[in-house]
């Protein structure tokens, strides 16, 4: 499974604030240069509902559903959702 994101690029995914995102999918998948539907495929999760993820519409994520995105960016599920107590 692809890893695009360096770790220049976690490091940069990490320290960007959540505000009102509602995780921190669309800013990974600028980093990376890649399009909801390349990681949709790489990850087998159905591009309408990775959208759902990426919009924050799809309610609370599955573990396993964030880790299969995360392997893809190669970073840590917490980085790409992190908890708004954190």
């Amino acid at each position: 499974m692809p890893k695009p994101l360096t770790p220049e690029q976690i490091d940069a995914l990490k320290a960007v604030p959540l505000g009102g995102m509602p995780n921190k999918l669309r800013i990974a998948l600028a980093l990376a240069q890649v399009n909801q539907s390349d990681v949709a495929e790489e990850t087998a999760i159905a591009t309408p509902n990775l959208s759902k993820i990426v919009n924050g519409k799809y309610g609370d994520i599955n573990w396993t559903t964030a880790q299969k995105i995360a392997e893809f960016f190669g970073c840590d599920p917490r980085d790409l959702f992190p908890s708004r107590a954190a």
